[in-house]
């Protein structure tokens, strides 16, 4: 029987969001690299990869915060980054990341608020949809290995329905 969920959103940090990646945010320790005129911290996030990076922009449209698909990458961790406001990112937990034929469970789902000069890497398996906008429509970029995935997730509608056609709703 269909059933909607409804879930908080949890503001991004490195402990909320420590199952489902990587956080990329402003460190608070002193900068390793020093020059005239710039600071730089390096390696705060890492990918694993073997293929060029592909790059790309998603511009996400003022929606009900309303999920009933999600797709996932087995072999490929994906970088994003919001460019101008803040965006909510869905991702629920990769029970079998072998199972070709696993749906992601929308009772597992959780919500990030990820703000500008804050960006996420995403774990290999990790179930997401769309990143959505918080207010007003918005552009982010996201950055993946150029490689086939195992369960091809490259085709053109990659959505896995939830379970009994469920869906999260997610709130502030």
């Amino acid at each position: 029987m269909e059933k909607t969920t409804s879930i908080q959103v949890i503001d991004l940090n490195k402990e909320t969001f420590n199952n489902y990646g990587e956080v990329i945010d402003y460190p608070n320790t002193p900068p390793p690299k020093k020059g005239d005129g710039w600071d730089c911290w390096n390696y705060i996030a890492m990918m694993d990869i073997s293929e060029p990076i592909g790059m790309g922009l998603v511009n996400t449209k003022n929606r009900e915060y309303v999920v009933d698909s999600m797709e996932r990458h087995v072999s490929r961790d994906e970088l994003l980054i919001p460019l101008e406001k803040e965006i909510f990112q869905p991702v629920a937990d990769c029970i079998d990341i072998e199972d070709p034929d696993e749906k992601p469970h929308s009772d597992n789902v959780k919500c990030f608020r990820i703000k500008p000069g804050q960006g996420i890497v995403i774990k290999k398996g990790i179930w997401h949809s769309p990143a959505y906008p918080v207010d007003g429509d918005t552009t982010y970029l996201f950055a993946i290995e150029k490689k086939p995935d195992k369960f091809g997730d490259e085709m053109v509608n990659p959505w896995v329905k939830f379970n009994n056609n469920n869906k999260v709703q997610f709130k502030l």
